[in-house]
């Protein structure tokens, strides 16, 4: 059994609202055709055997308007860390948090294990010496890749298809100097797929949404959704019998253009294929990600 984890930041499950909600104007439909409807808070709970979606709490019991730092966190420690910390922390772990993710998150433990574990990501040559120069911050996702012992992904890699960048089709990688051919969504998804082949868990991360979110920019919302549907669509269609499929966030913030920041809205878990359902019933809020995914890959439980 392997899991393919793609994390989408900023993406929740708001009113089915065309005027606020680019999901409802625009679409999803390599999701939404699973669930019979625009990923929005009416859908609810979507439980089939092989394609399940739960809508699932970020707040964690804590005031405020959950931010990207303790949510991806908890999602990669399965640690309330926003109770933990007494707040919700924007953006970029700071040292105590950093600390928390790096003893405890679930891709150290698997490759503790003896099982593999990988970012698919691509890090551009100079990402090392900007953290360095603080002109760069890891994060939390980054964080845990390296506490794993990864080595992360670079210029090498997504020359031979090994790696995916974070726009999917390299299209931004211009815009810092770096001469790579742009690729087809479908064709960043055959890469992310076999990737996947060759580890027992691999995680993408995506963050275009939650800056178009805070942008309130509809044409690039669009424009995003367009890439994410081709995306995901062809990881779906491609994806092996023996691989599950996550799809999650950490916040609400795409799905209302309304309001600049944040919201409390649920935000969807989806697991496609293999055991999905039984995967997707057990998760209420983000801290309850890890643990299944490590339940999964320890035991191979959630084979029908």
């Amino acid at each position: 059994m392997r899991v393919l984890f793609i994390f989408i930041d900023g993406i929740g499950l708001g009113r089915h609202d065309p005027v606020i909600n680019p999901l409802v104007r625009f679409g999803l439909p390599s999701i939404a055709s699973g669930f019979g409807g625009a990923l929005t808070e009416e859908l609810g709970a979507v439980l089939v055997s092989d394609c399940a979606m739960v809508p699932i709490d970020t707040t964690l019991g804590v005031e405020g308007l959950p931010q990207s730092a303790t949510g991806q966190a908890a999602i990669l420690t399965g640690l309330n860390t926003a109770k933990i910390m007494g707040r919700h922390i924007q953006a970029f772990p700071g040292p105590e948090l950093s600390k928390i993710i790096t003893d405890n998150n679930f891709m150290k433990e698997l490759v503790e294990d003896g099982l593999t574990a990988t970012s698919a990501n691509l890090y551009l040559p100079d990402y090392f010496e900007l953290v360095a120069r603080r002109k760069r911050r890891h994060s939390a996702i980054t964080l845990a890749a390296l506490s794993a012992g990864m080595s992360l992904r670079s210029l090498p890699e997504i020359d031979r298809g090994q790696a995916v960048y974070q726009d999917i089709t390299n299209e931004m990688l211009g815009s810092f100097g770096v001469d790579i051919p742009p690729v087809t969504p479908r064709q960043a998804a055959r890469n992310l797929i076999a990737i996947s082949q060759s580890n027992a868990f691999t995680i993408f991360e995506y963050f275009q949404t939650d800056r178009a979110g805070h942008k309130q920019d509809w044409h690039y919302a669009q424009r995003i959704l367009q890439i994410l549907d081709e995306f995901i669509g062809a990881v779906r269609e491609l994806l092996p019998a023996d691989t599950l499929l996550l799809i999650t966030s950490d916040h609400g913030n795409f799905e209302d253009m309304g309001v600049k920041t944040h919201t409390i809205n649920k935000v969807p878990f989806i697991a496609i294929g293999a055991g999905a359902q039984k995967m997707a019933e057990g998760i209420n809020n983000l801290s309850d990600i890890a643990p299944a995914i490590l339940a999964v890959l320890r035991k191979d439980d959630l084979r029908d």
